[in-house]
């Protein structure tokens, strides 16, 4: 990795050096050793997930729906005319749902809410609509979460549950490929996909894994730039800090306007 040197000029070298060399000197120092500590931290996050579990695969076809469930979809088909592929009529339910149940019980109850603002376009527009460009995302955000929802009032449900295992192997063979291309920057979606297998793990109660996912975001974040840099949307931006806060992982502070 190529190294960048910081060289401070002094106007006699035989007498003691400025505070404001001093300064200068320091600080870069410890900015260096802090991106030595975030590359670090990202390699750890890599081999992590390279070397995640994966769960058995399950597969589930339409015939192993219940009833119709195409139907409960019909109205909303032309927002979502961009999925990245064509959805099962189970999957339409699963989308359905999240849209009409879970995005309103999560605007009312989730302290990311707290502030007043039209928060159910915001997560309509900045989550799922960044949902529905990328599979693995809409996979991540939408598909496995409503799984999760409705196991915590269904517990014995064979068929969510089986789903929730498929999509979980999906979501952690995806970001596995992405965080192991090193040639690749760090972009928006993969923030995304592993902000969306924390709030997973968070629901499923593994909160030792959540953050290692939180762990690596951090990492992502910072030695991208830091929030701003990185393209993170508003929502995205304080799913992030929130989470930092909550798992005491002490994100950079946000810059002074």
């Amino acid at each position: 990795m190529a190294r960048q040197f910081q060289f401070v000029a002094v106007s006699n070298p035989t007498v003691a050096p400025s505070s404001e060399s001093k300064k200068m000197a320091y600080s870069h120092a410890f900015r260096q050793a802090h991106a030595q500590r975030r590359r670090k931290q990202m390699q750890k996050y890599r081999k992590e997930i390279a070397n995640a579990p994966v769960d058995k695969i399950f597969t589930v076809t339409e015939e192993d729906v219940p009833s119709p469930l195409s139907q409960a979809f019909n109205g909303n088909k032309d927002l979502f005319s961009c999925l990245p592929r064509r959805l099962s009529s189970v999957e339409y339910f699963l989308l359905n749902h999240y849209v009409h149940v879970i995005v309103p019980f999560t605007v009312g109850h989730c302290g990311l809410f707290d502030n007043p603002g039209d928060h159910k376009t915001q997560l309509l527009r900045e989550w799922i609509g960044l949902a529905i460009t990328d599979n693995a995302l809409m996979i991540a955000a939408v598909l496995l979460s409503t799984c999760r929802y409705i196991l915590q009032v269904q517990p014995r449900n064979l068929l969510f549950a089986h789903l929730a295992l498929q999509y979980k192997q999906v979501c952690l063979q995806t970001l596995r490929q992405e965080m192991s291309n090193t040639s690749a920057p760090i972009n928006i979606m993969t923030v995304a996909k592993a902000l969306a297998l924390a709030v997973d793990e968070v629901i499923s109660g593994e909160h030792t894994i959540a953050r290692t996912h939180l762990k690596g975001v951090l990492a992502m974040v910072d030695s991208s730039g830091g929030p701003g840099e990185l393209g993170l949307t508003s929502l995205l931006e304080r799913m992030y800090r929130r989470f930092m806060v909550e798992f005491a992982l002490e994100p950079p502070p946000r810059p002074l306007p």
